[in-house]
């Protein structure tokens, strides 16, 4: 070969190798740049769930269910409590069928209650409303409740939270267990009742000691 010939087969040696390391040095930058951007994704995508968990632990929990009360223990509530950190405002609650009191309370159901049939203004935390609906004899034997949907819909600190809904099933508390929790005024009236048996027999051991004559 000529001298040229070297010297052309050399430039297109350094060409071919040149061409080689252009196109190694393209694909790591593309490489990069796709890299580069599933990190501003995966960066967007943890700052959304961020978001996400800090507007849920900010909302209101408003739950709808039958409790027995804690007073009288054989009869039966329905309780609206809002279990969130925030108020709830415009909550509505909706049942169906409605949810029926007990014959000796049915001049004042719940259907005609202006909270059932306007809406809660308002709920703030840890805030709890009770309504009586009778006795456990009376429910089952008036069937006044039997299996209801229940719908709840209210606004939260950012807005309207998603309505949801769920079914509650009186039968399902079916021979369930009523225990008396004790409380407040049961231990004052039982103090109370000690007192007077107290009283009682200290009177019962003056009358036994006899008293002393005059001097």
């Amino acid at each position: 070969m000529q001298p040229g010939d070297w010297v052309a087969l050399g430039a297109a040696v350094v060409a071919v190798m040149a061409l080689i390391w252009t196109r190694g040095q393209a694909t790591s930058a593309r490489e990069q740049a796709q890299l580069a951007k599933e990190q501003v994704a995966l960066a967007k995508r943890q700052t959304e769930v961020q978001e996400q968990l800090y507007r849920d632990q900010q909302q209101p929990y408003v739950w709808v269910d039958y409790r027995v009360d804690p007073v009288s223990y054989w009869l039966v509530d329905l309780v609206i409590k809002n279990e969130g950190p925030t108020t709830a405002r415009n909550v509505k609650v909706a049942f169906d069928p409605m949810v029926r009191r007990a014959e000796n309370l049915s001049d004042m159901e719940l259907a005609g209650l202006p909270g059932f049939v306007d809406g809660f203004s308002a709920i703030p935390p840890r805030r709890e409303m009770r309504w009586s609906l009778g006795s456990h004899t009376d429910i089952f034997e008036q069937k006044t409740l039997t299996r209801h949907e229940v719908r709840i819909e209210f606004d939260g600190p950012f807005g309207p939270v998603e309505p949801y809904t769920y079914v509650l099933d009186y039968a399902d508390m079916r021979f369930s267990a009523l225990r008396d929790p004790g409380h407040v005024g049961q231990v004052a009236k039982e103090l109370n009742e000690i007192r007077k048996h107290v009283e009682k027999g200290v009177g019962v051991m003056r009358s036994l000691v006899p008293e002393e004559p005059d001097l």
